[in-house]
């Protein structure tokens, strides 16, 4: 970048209306903008929470047809000698990639809308992100008598409050390309460094999770609110305009507030929720909620409580170790099978007293510890024996993390046409399979998945089990190509798997639930096990998919699963040390 790193005009076109303008007059001039109905919406604005990672960064939100569509039905048709933003064409020049957005390859005679979708796309904004703040800096997208003037600082890019705009960014493809530039810029994405000085201050004052006092106006004056900035989006929004509304603003939406009223991140807000819903909204409007708890242990307990409320009991109760996960893998379809949760516990032979509480209050008729001694110790077998009716607790184990799948299965699975088979060696693809194999009675065994043959105790297993159909849960890393080769000779197998055990659980779940109708998802850490393992039961319950993430994003792939599956409520599996508040924002990745 060349010269000085400016921010947009920060108050916009309405406050200029403001100061020449009665209300009145000013209503009737913003066009597409409701007067002073809108009281009751404005108590829902937050300041700290302007949008959510999920509305800014979806760069897919609409697509070149629907932009123009949408620019369509705002003016359908323009004054006659003007050339509105539906019908508005531009040649393009090319741009290199950089840490902000990918290359944009220029063309001809590019329409508004195209432009706008490629930005969209190269910087991994949303269009919905542009469409407004072309709105809120120049009304160009109600306006049906735009100026040349409008398009020239489009996007407010470049056109600090001390100086006139820079020419090396007016015109509105470099106005859309460099407001979108700075709204990820302000990010301070991997390979860009603090940035300049100014850049540098303005970052770290707005910083997410920092309580900043802003101006209301620029006039300090008028006085500032201490506001408790959320997530970056917002962040960057007060980046590009440093002022949040007063109360006579927000009292007043579509019109004027008083002399100390700014408008710019109030129009913001405003324009999208009326236009697109609510900017917060973390996946299109769905809910998002968490369960978590000080440990893996009370996030079990939690997991439980949702599954069973009170006052319901449970048949049975189902047992594992939380420090590590090859005994339980084939564990959570058994629980839903037979009608419990998978509680965990840690080693030794204290039972903590929050899961004997859980215990207690489920009353069950029966307690299934999995894993052998070294897994869960025989005093801890003990104590939850006592937790049991008599010779009610029993023990599911083997010599070895296989024979202990396939005595888990053969407990709670009299037969089963079909399986998912998974690798002992590791536990991402027999997590996600869980909820399925619950909801569709698939039980999950393991096997050495490198292995070039199925051994004889698995084979002569599966036979027992009646299956007719296999279906492999791993890419061959993880069950080799000769092993799905060897299952073939059983029954007909077939792969679920992907590039990653995130694509992977994807996979797993769009096959399972993808036409099901299913409009609620849990989402648990890829990278540990013990949320996932209690969380399946939950999922299976609710005939929601489980999918797993990392720890501080959600990939976009998974988010446009999410959505096509109709998706309007999303459960997160662990605290923010699992699932970062980037996650529950569904900050892309």
């Amino acid at each position: 970048m060349t010269g000085r790193e400016p921010r947009a005009r920060r108050v916009g076109l309405r406050a200029v209306l403001a100061l020449l303008l009665p209300a009145t007059v000013l209503s009737t001039l913003l066009v597409g903008v409701a007067p002073a109905t809108r009281v009751d919406a404005a108590a829902t604005f937050d300041p700290g929470y302007i949008i959510s990672d999920a509305q800014f960064y979806d760069s897919d939100a609409m697509t070149e047809s629907e932009i123009q569509a949408f620019l369509e039905s705002k003016v359908p048709t323009c004054r006659v000698g003007y050339v509105c933003l539906k019908d508005f064409t531009q040649t393009t020049q090319s741009k290199g990639a950089d840490p902000m957005c990918t290359a944009y390859t220029g063309a001809a005679n590019e329409r508004a809308s195209r432009i706008i979708y490629k930005v969209a796309q190269a910087c991994g904004i949303s269009p919905r992100v542009i469409l407004v703040t072309l709105q809120k800096e120049q009304s160009l997208v109600t306006d049906d008598w735009p100026t040349a003037g409008q398009y020239r600082a489009a996007m407010g890019a470049g056109c600090p409050d001390t100086a006139g705009c820079d020419p090396a960014q007016a015109g509105f493809f470099q106005q859309v390309y460099f407001g979108a530039w700075y709204l990820i810029r302000y990010g301070n994405p991997p390979g860009t460094g603090p940035g300049t000085p100014w850049s540098t201050n303005f970052a770290w004052k707005f910083a997410p999770g920092r309580t900043v006092d802003i101006q209301y106006n620029p006039n300090t004056a008028c006085g500032t609110k201490s506001v408790t900035i959320r997530n970056q989006p917002t962040a960057s929004l007060y980046i590009y305009t440093p002022y949040t509304p007063n109360a006579a603003a927000l009292a007043n939406l579509g019109g004027i507030g008083d002399a100390c009223s700014s408008y710019g991140n109030r129009n913001f807000w405003d324009y999208y929720n009326r236009w697109f819903g609510d900017p917060t909204a973390g996946l299109d409007g769905a809910t998002v909620t968490r369960i978590s708890g000080i440990d893996r242990y009370e996030v079990a307990v939690s997991i439980s409580q949702q599954s069973f409320p009170s006052p319901a009991t449970a048949p049975v109760v189902y047992v594992a170790t939380g420090t590590n996960y090859p005994d339980a893998l084939s564990a959570a379809p058994a629980a839903f099978r037979q009608g419990g949760p998978l509680l965990l516990v840690p080693p030794g032979t204290a039972l903590p007293a929050p899961i004997a509480a859980e215990i207690q209050r489920l009353r069950p008729g029966k307690i299934v510890v999995v894993g052998g001694p070294d897994s869960v110790s025989e005093g801890m077998f003990t104590q939850l024996s006592a937790l049991a009716p008599a010779g009610q607790t029993v023990r599911l184990g083997g010599a070895d993390r296989y024979e202990a799948s396939r005595a888990i299965v053969d407990y709670a699975f009299d037969s089963a046409t079909r399986v998912y088979v998974a690798t002992g060696a590791n536990f991402p693809d027999a997590l996600s399979a869980g909820s399925p194999g619950g909801v569709f009675g698939v039980p999950t065994v393991l096997v050495r998945g490198t292995d070039s043959a199925v051994d004889d105790a698995t084979r002569e297993f599966l036979i027992g089990l009646g299956v007719t159909q296999i279906t492999i849960v791993g890419g061959p890393n993880s069950v080799s190509q000769a092993m799905q080769t060897s299952l073939a000779t059983i029954a007909p197998t077939t792969r679920l798997s992907g590039a990653d055990r995130m694509e992977a659980s994807r996979n797993i779940a769009v096959d399972a639930f993808g036409s099901t109708g299913s409009t609620e998802a849990f989402i648990a850490t890829g990278y540990n096990f013990p949320d996932a393992l209690a969380g399946a039961v939950l999922a299976a319950k609710r005939s929601a998919p489980l999918i797993v993430v990392p720890g501080s994003c959600v990939p976009s792939e998974t988010r446009a699963a999410l959505k096509a599956m109709g998706v309007t409520k999303v459960t997160l599996l662990g605290g923010p040390a699992s699932l970062s508040r980037n996650v529950e924002y569904f900050m892309p990745c």
